[in-house]
């Protein structure tokens, strides 16, 4: 199956006020950097965290892209957490352990059925009981959960957080997706000095990126806590 037990290495999260988005994760949160890229031309992957089983990201965008109320249709849930916090860009984190280690990463979804049709069927996730909405993946499990509104009760948004699921051979994944049901999102798999990857999105709209990473980025100062999430450690 496609992506049965790949792992899910990255969440990027889009801030528009850099100093107020890393003070927060970095006091409030308690995340620890582990990587920093001080090109002024760069957007993209501007600050990574770890997270255990997975790298928490920032790109920066603009600020037209907040200026609609709304919040995230993800929750980022840390291991103990039971206490809901929601950062200045509307990212939801539930909090418990410090520091934090991702656990789980909860979807808001508008059509149960068929979400979780799309999450076993077309993505091939393991569902290890088929009586709750919760899928394996090769880090961090996804739980969807049927919700008209947001974590703190404003409506959902989905361009300002985007999942990535890791894979090796990003052609031979993305064919099987296709062939599985599975409509990409831009003009096919693009190439970076980081990789190559592609999007997608499910059927609420929740954004998602496959990866296959150069070696190059597999070099960077974050890329020894990428290949100890890839190997399971």
């Amino acid at each position: 199956m496609s992506l049965r037990d790949r792992p899910l290495p990255y969440i990027f999260l889009e801030a528009q006020g850099l100093a107020a988005e890393r003070a927060y994760l970095e006091q409030r949160v308690g995340l620890p950097v582990i990587e920093t890229d001080d090109d002024p031309g760069h957007r993209h992957g501007v600050v990574k965290y770890a997270a255990g089983p997975v790298i928490l990201s920032l790109n920066l965008s603009p600020a037209s892209r907040f200026r609609l109320s709304g919040s995230d249709g993800l929750t980022i849930v840390c291991a103990g957490g039971s206490r809901l916090v929601t950062d200045p860009h509307g990212h939801h984190f539930l909090l418990g352990d410090r520091p934090p280690v991702v656990a789980e990463l909860r979807l808001r979804v508008t059509d149960l059925a068929a979400s979780v049709a799309f999450y076993r069927d077309v993505l091939g996730l393991r569902q290890p009981d088929p009586g709750t909405a919760a899928f394996a993946t090769g880090s961090v499990p996804i739980v969807l959960t049927a919700a008209p509104l947001a974590a703190d009760g404003r409506r959902i948004r989905h361009d300002t957080y985007l999942l990535v699921f890791h894979t090796p051979d990003i052609d031979r994944t993305a064919a099987e997706l296709s062939a599985a049901g599975l409509t990409f999102t831009g003009r096919g798999v693009g190439s970076k000095r980081i990789g190559r990857t592609i999007r997608f999105t499910d059927p609420s709209g929740h954004r998602f990126c496959l990866y296959e990473p150069s070696d190059e980025a597999l070099g960077d100062r974050s890329g020894a806590t990428l290949r100890q999430i890839l190997i399971g450690r």
